[in-house]
């Protein structure tokens, strides 16, 4: 047997064992099986939906449903336009913990760190003042809304050829009682100079915490 003979049945046998009883979900719902030799089949009759909150439901043919577990997330960690790149490098959960009497009062605050990239190519610079904030939206996969506080650094001006770390925050964090799968920030137009909105997330379970003596 030749080289090449036996090059094409160890990438066959790799094939095989890659394709082979793959098992997803099509776009109406139902689960099918994708078999090896390039047939498929729906595995039953049942259908699968995601809810608002990132949960994946079983919905039966006898018209009952139950939760079957967490839907995948899909996390949007990087956005570049035509001049602009934005990468969400990381999300800090920082808390502060203070002695009232007989209480310890707790205070929270949700920061991003990002990376802007500005292209080389682009024709004007970049100004990043306090007022941009006014342009910056935080929120958790629920719905609930965390106001922006501060960007850092501001003012700011962001030459194009370069890039630069900035720092937003945003009050409180999600509590356990929220169950909050993830946050997201959202930059809408005016901002950066953008026209069009840029959405950023990150699962809650990737966020990194920090205790902190106070918040300026």
């Amino acid at each position: 047997m030749t080289k090449l003979s036996i090059t094409a049945l160890l990438l066959l046998s790799v094939s095989s064992s890659i394709f082979a009883n793959q098992q997803i979900i099509n776009i109406d719902g139902r689960e099918v099986l994708l078999n090896e030799d390039g047939s498929w089949q729906y595995r039953s009759t049942d259908r699968y939906a995601d809810t608002a909150d990132g949960r994946r439901v079983r919905l039966k043919e006898d018209g009952s449903w139950q939760y079957i577990g967490n839907a995948p997330l899909a996390s949007k960690e990087q956005v570049r336009t035509t001049d602009l790149g934005l990468k969400l490098q990381k999300v800090v959960i920082e808390t502060h913990e203070k002695k009232v009497q007989k209480n310890t009062r707790v205070k929270t605050q949700t920061v991003f760190h990002l990376n802007l990239q500005y292209s080389s190519q682009a024709k004007t610079d970049i100004d990043i003042t306090k007022d941009d904030i006014a342009n910056i939206q935080v929120k958790d996969n629920n719905g609930k809304n965390y106001p922006v506080l501060s960007i850092q650094p501001s003012p700011a001006k962001l030459k194009p050829g370069t890039d630069t770390t900035i720092v937003i925050r945003a009050d409180k964090s999600p509590s356990i009682w929220d169950d909050a799968k993830s946050m997201e920030i959202v930059f809408t137009p005016g901002v950066f100079g953008i026209q069009q909105p840029i959405t950023l997330s990150q699962k809650t379970t990737d966020f990194d915490k920090k205790k902190v003596d106070g918040f300026e």
